[in-house]
């Protein structure tokens, strides 16, 4: 395995830990809380987990990266759309979850809004490897889409409340988009060192929003 790839693996391996736990300590919030975009992060984080693990399963036994995937076309195609589909899915939950704080949706509109999102995506297992490249080009570019929706609606919100808990959330999704920006281009340009980068700073995104929820649940619980 090359050594953008072993690092690749071992941030989204890491991201993908520190994802299930912020989906955790984010569900275990939002049920005392109330919040219902708490409910969406822990959702939301649960999927990119589980997503997370595929793709670093996936570059570990083929020994490349999703933009070395897509440039050797060495894999059959199925685990990297599987990926591509749940983390279009998992970043529309979170514009869902902005959404419903921001216009006063109903928890069943957004549940089946995502329900609706999840079979769309799903259906795109049906491309044959020759649409990889177009295929996360695709998903890459609406996830920067939900991405920048999100961050427009934290500043809203921001804006309102001046809460500490919607600043951290804004910042880390910033750190997201900014990762996102850098991953889209990476996969446009088939560089293996730009996705390791944008890699970095997504995990540094999810983890600046982890550390904030134990931060809130030790100052909560004290």
């Amino acid at each position: 395995m090359a050594l953008a790839a072993l690092l690749t693996f071992i941030l989204n391996t890491l991201s993908g830990i520190v994802a299930l736990l912020t989906s955790y300590y984010a569900f275990r919030f939002g049920r005392v809380a109330g919040n219902s975009l708490l409910k969406a992060i822990s959702f939301g984080f649960m999927l990119l987990g589980l997503g997370l693990f595929l793709e670093a399963g996936t570059s570990a036994v083929l020994g490349h990266t999703l933009v070395g995937i897509t440039k050797y076309r060495t894999l059959t195609g199925v685990e990297s759309l599987s990926y591509l589909s749940i983390q279009m899915v998992a970043y529309l939950v979170f514009a869902l979850g902005y959404g419903y704080m921001v216009f006063g949706r109903s928890d069943q509109d957004l549940a089946g809004s995502a329900v609706a999102a999840a079979a769309a995506a799903g259906g795109a297992r049906a491309l044959g490897l020759t649409g990889l490249y177009r295929y996360a080009v695709a998903s890459y570019f609406v996830v920067l889409l939900l991405l920048a929706f999100v961050v427009f609606q934290g500043i809203l919100i921001h804006s309102k409340s001046r809460s500490r808990f919607s600043l951290w959330v804004l910042a880390a999704f910033s750190l997201v988009l900014v990762a996102h920006v850098l991953l889209l281009a990476a996969v446009v340009a088939l560089s293996g060192n730009l996705f390791l980068v944008g890699t970095s700073i997504q995990f540094l995104g999810f983890a600046s929003l982890l550390v904030f929820l134990l931060r809130s649940g030790r100052i909560g619980a004290g």
